[in-house]
């Protein structure tokens, strides 16, 4: 396979060598840049908006047309009653967390084959072998004063813990990931976990004893820990990934001997549940996603909805907003909340109360820095600590990375694959340096809109709600770069009935076309959000592969009519209500419907603007006055070069006025788009940062200082 790339590549090299010197003339020069644009990227719809007035609309008798309390969405039970009916669901699932909930239940009749099978992952090193090797543990540690496992499971398990390969410096061949955020911490966990239960005990692959494990991972830990509480979540409001977070971080509240980290990790799920209660609506986590997937926030119809939110039980069980299903026993996170000694702060669980019944909320956070912030907050780009820094938020090919992290991979012999996703971006990085004649850090910065892109940056997000309707996105957030499993904002009526868009990418995979691709300009007040696509020229060989690969040529909207009880098309305006909540989705671009849910616009530079309403706003108060205003408030745009200069007159907002670049104008008043500070809510204003937090509601304070490890309830 190597050899064959390699031979391709000098082909590429022989054919178009004079061909990419001229493609850099062009990018050098704005005038032939700009021609280069409209050669390569051209857009039908440059005019000024001409209203084409296909009308069509549906309606969904099938649905019930009565609007849901938003006391539905919290539960009645308190704490100690969510953990006992979970376990009773526990109980009944032969998924591999559900036997922690057996054990912890003292039963003594377990699916062994089951867990052979998942034995068997663990063992090969299978990749996300350190999930099951964290459920592992906390069966163990559960056990050890029971001994309901039967001795021969009970070796098999013990053997699987001392062979294990419990970081990447060690030796031995494996297929896992070690550095994305959630692995960092369950590897972690997982080696303080195992060496504390076996401290005497030699481990066969790393030749250490349990007590050098400890002694290795309780530094990682503590930093892992001290990174969150200072800068937040590389892969930020993770619909996906903040269950393996809590996986980890129960087990260490649980079973980790050292009282800081016990404090710092139970703090830490405190923050996660923060930002759930301020982000969750009406069952969902209806915010932007750092990483996520298409099957979660895509639904074909009202019989195959998208999936459930792996979140949605742990976020039952914690802290009572959403609901639980009876038939999702097997859910990690949920489990180790109905076994852990971690009780939730009645705080948390009063204001998820207070926000799903708020008349209007406003929560801003920020998440994560830049890379190129490291001086800022004392980090470096080449020593193995500061990498692993950066390698959690997808980092190791942006510009000045690239070169240290190839470095390291060659240190310890990893695999490319596992680092970049896929070998061939090696390839094309290393190509790209040669046929650029740069070194391969400044060719990265040449493609930096791909090579940083994928990096998981600073994310500022704002989320508007009322008891209607939720608008959440991260604002201006890398706008032009390439993502991948990304969802830049979303707004939501219900469960089913939520609205978003992309740009999709062949650089994704065919499975994340929805969720990944061409980042937007994408701005948000109150109940409006203006979101402009465009992007930059890459290089000669990019366009190239990007061309032989069928780059789509569409920006394009997930709008699933089937989730509205009413919908309507007028022109480039679409509309839906959901009981008494409305939305409506506007595009530059001409629009057309492939199918159900996709919305269609050709044209990889667009402008989409979204505004929601309901019967409470003075504004609407009826679903024919929100599309009539809609329909007839003023939108002029003009193409730039780069971006689009909109005015939208928004019947709710007023005058709004955003450009590429600048700020986004709100009747001539400067709008907030960020740098945020850590939160900035009517609970909580902590700057960024610092590592103590002060959460304050109906004169209770939850106080978390991570500094001095000291929670504090007043």
């Amino acid at each position: 396979m190597n050899r064959f790339l390699n031979i391709i590549a000098l082909i590429i090299i022989a054919i178009f060598m004079p061909f990419i010197k001229i493609f850099d003339i062009f990018l050098k020069n704005k005038t032939l840049k700009y021609i280069l644009r409209k050669l390569l990227l051209p857009n039908k719809n440059t005019k000024m908006i001409e209203f084409n007035y296909i009308i069509e609309n549906g309606v969904n008798e099938n649905l019930e047309n009565k609007p849901t309390s938003s006391s539905y969405f919290i539960s009645k039970k308190n704490l100690k009653e969510r953990k006992i009916e979970y376990l009773e669901s526990a109980r009944k699932s032969s998924g591999i967390y559900a036997h922690c909930a057996k054990v912890y239940l003292n039963q003594s009749s377990y699916n062994q084959k089951k867990i052979h099978e998942v034995l068997d992952k663990v063992n090969n090193r299978e990749d996300t072998s350190d999930f099951e090797m964290n459920a592992f543990l906390r069966v163990m540690y559960l056990d050890k004063n029971k001994n309901n496992i039967p001795k021969r499971l009970k070796e098999r398990i013990k053997a699987a813990m001392l062979n294990f390969k419990y970081w990447f410096t060690e030796s031995g061949p494996d297929e896992m990931i070690f550095w994305t955020e959630n692995h960092m911490i369950l590897f972690h966990t997982a080696e303080l976990l195992a060496g504390q239960l076996f401290p005497d005990l030699i481990f066969p692959n790393s030749g250490w004893n349990g007590s050098q494990h400890i002694e290795h991972a309780l530094p990682l830990i503590n930093r892992w820990l001290d990174w969150r509480a200072k800068f937040g979540f590389a892969e930020w409001h993770s619909n996906i990934y903040y269950l393996l977070d809590l996986i980890a971080l129960l087990n260490l509240v649980d079973f980790a001997k050292n009282a800081t980290i016990r404090k710092k990790a139970e703090m830490l799920i405190d923050l996660i549940g923060f930002d759930f209660a301020n982000n969750f609506y009406k069952g969902l986590y209806a915010t932007a996603h750092g990483r996520t997937s298409d099957e979660l926030q895509l639904g074909l119809s009202i019989t195959h909805p998208s999936h459930r939110e792996l979140i949605g039980e742990p976020v039952w069980v914690m802290l009572g907003m959403g609901n639980h299903e009876k038939n999702s026993g097997n859910n990690g996170a949920a489990v180790f909340f109905a076994t852990s000694q971690y009780n939730t702060p009645k705080i948390l669980e009063d204001i998820a109360k207070t926000n799903t019944t708020a008349k209007e909320y406003i929560h801003k956070s920020r998440n994560n820095i830049d890379i190129s912030q490291d001086p800022e907050y004392g980090f470096g780009y080449y020593n193995e600590s500061d990498l692993m820094f950066w390698w959690p938020m997808s980092g190791p090919a942006a510009p000045p990375l690239l070169k240290p992290s190839l470095n390291l991979i060659s240190k310890y012999n990893l695999a490319p694959k596992l680092v970049y996703n896929d070998e061939a971006f090696v390839y094309l990085f290393k190509i790209g340096a040669f046929l650029h004649r740069k070194p391969i850090n400044e060719y990265s910065e040449l493609i930096s809109n791909i090579s940083r892109g994928v990096a998981l940056e600073t994310a500022n997000t704002y989320t508007y709600k009322t008891p209607y309707y939720q608008l959440s996105g991260v604002q201006d957030h890398q706008k032009g770069m390439m993502g991948l499993q990304e969802l830049i904002w979303q707004a939501c009526l219900d469960k089913n009935a939520t609205v978003y868009t992309s740009s999709p990418s062949t650089l994704s995979t065919k499975k994340q076309q929805f969720t990944s691709g061409w980042k937007p300009r994408a701005t948000f007040y109150k109940n409006v959000g203006i979101i402009q696509y465009d992007r930059q020229i890459q290089t000669f060989e990019l366009e190239l592969i990007l061309e032989l690969l069928g780059e789509p040529p569409y920006t394009h909207a997930y709008f699933p009519r089937w989730a509205f009880n009413e919908w309507d098309r007028i022109g480039n305006w679409v509309f839906g209500r959901r009981n008494d909540g409305f939305i409506g989705l506007y595009s530059y671009n001409p629009i057309e419907w492939k199918s159900s849910y996709e919305l269609r616009a050709e044209g990889k530079k667009n402008v989409w603007i979204i505004e929601l309403g309901s019967i409470a706003d003075s504004e609407f108060d009826s679903y024919e006055n929100f599309i009539t205003k809609l329909i007839n408030a003023k939108i002029q745009i003009s193409v730039n070069s780069m971006g689009c200069e909109i005015l939208y007159i928004s019947p709710s907002q007023g005058r709004m006025k955003i450009n590429w670049e600048g700020a986004l104008m709100i009747d001539d008043q400067e709008s907030d788009l960020g740098g945020y500070e850590r939160f900035n809510n009517p609970y909580c204003d902590q700057k960024f940062g610092t590592m103590k937090t002060e959460i304050t509601f109906n004169g209770k304070s939850l106080i978390l200082d991570f500094k001095n490890v000291n929670k504090m309830i007043k």
